[in-house]
């Protein structure tokens, strides 16, 4: 082998250890970022499904949360028609009390009464509705007692109420409302009360 060859092969023998050193830290390096890139990506992955799973939680919390509050409220709703159902009861009892003349009657009279004495005038002008006006006024003026010398005028102008009356002056400038819508209005938000509490233990 000549000089020149043997050089020429030394120059490439180094030149392809060189190429093998370089190919061998290309692929280590090659690995060393993708190794890298394999757990940036897993970090990311995970850092992602954390990300979801915490939207999910939060998107299941506030519609368990919507839910919660829509049954809260139908709860009330319903709950609200019952109490306004038995409320509409007892007005009807009311009327179907008014209507028997011997139990109303000796309560009208004794409403009555109450806002004759209350007023204190000498002569009192008492108003009824218009069911109240068309009965036996006889039967009724009967059962009031206990006013002494006070003279009781009946007004023929209808007065709009279930029941009771309205006893006033005869100028009309003091009135004493004694009449049922006016005492169930009163009792109305004890009432209320008090069929929740019987009804839903509230």
């Amino acid at each position: 082998m000549s000089e020149t060859s043997k050089f020429t092969e030394d120059i490439l023998s180094s030149a392809r250890e060189k190429a093998r050193g370089i190919l061998s830290e290309a692929e280590a390096e090659t690995q060393r970022a993708s190794d890298e890139a394999k757990v940036a990506i897993a970090r990311e992955a995970e850092a992602i499904i954390r990300n979801a799973r915490a939207d999910a939680d939060a998107v299941k919390r506030r519609q368990v949360s919507e839910a919660r509050h829509r049954t809260k409220l139908r709860e009330q709703q319903e709950e609200e028609r019952i109490v306004e159902d038995v409320m509409d009861r007892v007005q009807k009892q009311v009327s179907q009390f008014v209507a028997d003349d011997g139990k109303y009657l000796p309560l009208l009279a004794r409403l009555i009464e109450h806002g004759v004495n209350e007023l204190g005038d000498e002569t009192v002008l008492v108003h009824l509705n218009k069911l109240d006006l068309t009965r036996n006024m006889t039967n009724l003026e009967q059962r009031i007692k206990g006013l002494g010398q006070v003279k009781v005028e009946w007004s023929k102008e209808a007065i709009q109420a279930v029941g009771g009356a309205v006893i006033s002056s005869l100028d009309g400038k003091i009135r004493i409302v004694n009449t049922l819508d006016q005492r169930f209005e009163a009792l109305e938000p004890k009432l209320l009360i008090e069929a929740r509490k019987t009804l839903f233990g509230e």
